[in-house]
């Protein structure tokens, strides 16, 4: 498939502050136009699963039952099987900015493994997926920095 679809984008805005968006699930309709999340344990919040559990994503006409891989003052991840043929691994990662003091570089990536992982470009366009990274994390940069 070739390099993973990965996108990067400066906040001015401190990690805690972007991971508390990012995990404020039942606010993401307010600014993310890509999907939907939920945790399946309603008794849980977002800031609090752990790996193992599962969320709901809804996306694109989709619906998805990944297992939370990390949540971490670092990083938020899961992975959804495809018929357990084929996998993906959605990571977020918080790291304080080099470029702006206070700030934060938000890394979000998808890594595709499996048996026929090969064939995932065929599948779901990297190309695509790119777009939709980036226009995500401008979304999340936006509400971040308005505060």
């Amino acid at each position: 498939m070739g390099q993973p679809p990965s996108a990067e984008i400066e906040i001015e805005a401190s990690p805690e502050t972007v991971r508390s968006i990012l995990l404020d699930f039942q606010r993401h309709n307010e600014w993310n136009q890509h999907w939907t999340l939920t945790a399946l344990d309603s008794s849980k919040q977002p800031a609090n699963l752990k790996p193992g559990d599962k969320i709901k994503i809804v996306t694109k006409g989709m619906v998805l039952h990944p297992v939370v891989v990390e949540n971490s003052a670092s990083s938020f991840g899961w992975r959804a099987s495809f018929g357990g043929i084929v996998s993906g691994t959605h990571m977020f990662h918080f790291t304080p900015s080099q470029r702006n003091p206070g700030g934060t570089t938000l890394t979000q990536k998808e890594d595709f493994g499996g048996l026929l992982s090969f064939l995932v470009g065929a599948l779901f366009s990297p190309a695509k997926l790119q777009i939709d990274f980036e226009a995500n994390n401008k979304d999340l940069k936006a509400v971040a920095e308005k505060d």
